[in-house]
């Protein structure tokens, strides 16, 4: 099965200590004269509060979750997080989840996702949260772990990947990419992690260390069933995720946060977080849409913190 590739070799998981990502550069987005009425940049402002520190809380850190399941395997990050790794588990969900959770796995992940309604478990479409997004999850060795979040979705046998799971999963990443400025880039082929900005990948085609290797001893996993390009129509979707997002705004409207959101200073995921807004944070749209990144973006004026910035449409509702 696809755990069983990815035990966790405490001897050979050795990394420089400098992060070598990349950074990109963006196109300066049209702004209206709101921007400057009062002499307030967008970037002005402090952050308020993350998910990490909403997972004290209540463990799960994206709303997409709905349990929070500890593994017990996980390390300290030595790295930032700029990549998602997509895997199967080749076995049934609740094996899966007892395999992933045991201290004698020499394995983990932050999330699995269930993905049949006819096994064992909670319905097709379930996400269980394993390892906080500030750990570094055992699944897919060397450096990969201290760079990425790992999702595990429920496979095996050729029985397909169900829209509940696809759905789930999907808005899962868009959740996991604006936390962490993941670009929404899916790569299909061996890439070097090292050497990218970031994006999602299945696991097959992490490198097993230095870039060299790619083989992993034939394993195919997400593949063959895990449609990736499906999967990435799905991440991009404008009308997708978000809790009642996906509402079409006008200047003026009044709108709220459906979960904790971050507003940025340009609308790209990329672009520098002004505040995180907590769930029910009301604002009002006074620019926008701009499309970035396969999201619709507007931007707000948010009386409580007198700032302005941009969210994404995913995670807004009218008030």
């Amino acid at each position: 099965m696809c755990l069983d590739c990815t035990a966790h070799d405490t001897d050979r998981e050795q990394h420089s200590s400098t992060d070598d990502r990349e950074t990109t550069g963006h196109s300066n987005w049209k702004r209206r004269s709101f921007l400057q009425a009062t002499g307030v940049a967008a970037g002005t402002g402090t952050i308020l509060g993350t998910q990490v520190d909403r997972a004290a809380a209540s463990h799960t850190e994206c709303d997409a979750a709905d349990r929070w399941v500890e593994a017990a395997n996980h390390s300290s990050r030595d790295f930032g997080i700029d990549w998602i790794v997509i895997h199967v588990t080749a076995g049934a969900y609740q094996g899966a989840l007892n395999t992933l959770t045991s201290s004698d796995s020499g394995v983990s992940s932050h999330y699995l996702v269930k993905n049949y309604d006819w096994t064992d478990g909670p319905s097709a479409g379930h996400v269980d949260q394993l390892v906080h997004h500030d750990r570094a999850a055992w699944h897919a060795r060397y450096i990969a772990n201290h760079r990425s979040i790992g999702i595990e979705h429920e496979w095996f046998d050729d029985n397909g990947i169900s829209d509940a799971c696809y759905e789930s999963s999907a808005e899962l990443v868009r959740c996991i990419a604006d936390m962490h400025n993941i670009p929404l880039e899916f790569y299909t082929s061996n890439t070097c992690i090292q050497n990218e900005s970031g994006g999602i990948i299945g696991h097959t085609h992490v490198p097993d260390g230095d870039c060299s290797s790619f083989h992993h001893g034939g394993r195919t996993c997400p593949y063959p069933d895990w449609d990736m390009d499906h999967f990435e129509s799905l991440v991009k979707e404008e009308d997708g995720g978000g809790g009642g997002g996906g509402d079409q705004f006008q200047d003026g409207d009044q709108v709220v946060t459906t979960t904790d959101l971050n507003g940025r200073e340009q609308p790209c995921l990329n672009d520098d977080v002004v505040l995180t807004l907590p769930e029910g944070t009301q604002g009002e749209v006074m620019n926008g849409p701009e499309e970035c990144d396969g999201i619709t973006w507007w931007g707000l004026h948010v009386p409580a913190y007198n700032e302005w910035v941009w969210c994404s449409e995913n995670y807004l509702a009218h008030a």
